[in-house]
């Protein structure tokens, strides 16, 4: 195998086993415990998207929208479930940036023009 798959491999399995990955396993499967909080993020995620696609095709948003976006997010925020698990994801998001700019640190010589 070559040298270099296999020490990203090694970074892989690092990653997965790291604190930030456990700590994000552990969230997601506390959420994954509360089903109705999995619906609500599943309709506030629906609801953005259909929020996005109106604004990007120059549509008018209605107040009805704007307010169903609004609740879904508040009752979204007010879990104490749901804050766990966001602030597990901003910690894996924040190691693989850390991981993804160490490697761009070293490839830069290579890149340069």
């Amino acid at each position: 195998m070559d040298p270099i798959i296999e020490l990203a491999g090694r970074l892989g399995k690092a990653i997965t086993e790291s604190p930030q990955a456990a700590r994000l396993r552990q969230a997601r499967k506390g959420l994954d415990e509360h089903k109705d909080l999995v619906q609500l993020l599943k309709d506030y995620q629906a609801q953005a998207e259909k929020t996005d696609r109106l604004e990007q095709e120059n549509k008018p948003i209605e107040v009805e929208d704007k307010h169903k976006l609004q609740d879904l997010r508040d009752r979204l925020v007010a879990s104490d479930v749901f804050k766990a698990y966001t602030a597990a994801q901003v910690e894996y998001v924040d190691l693989m940036r850390q991981v993804s700019d160490a490697m761009r640190k070293e490839l830069a010589e290579v890149e340069k023009p």
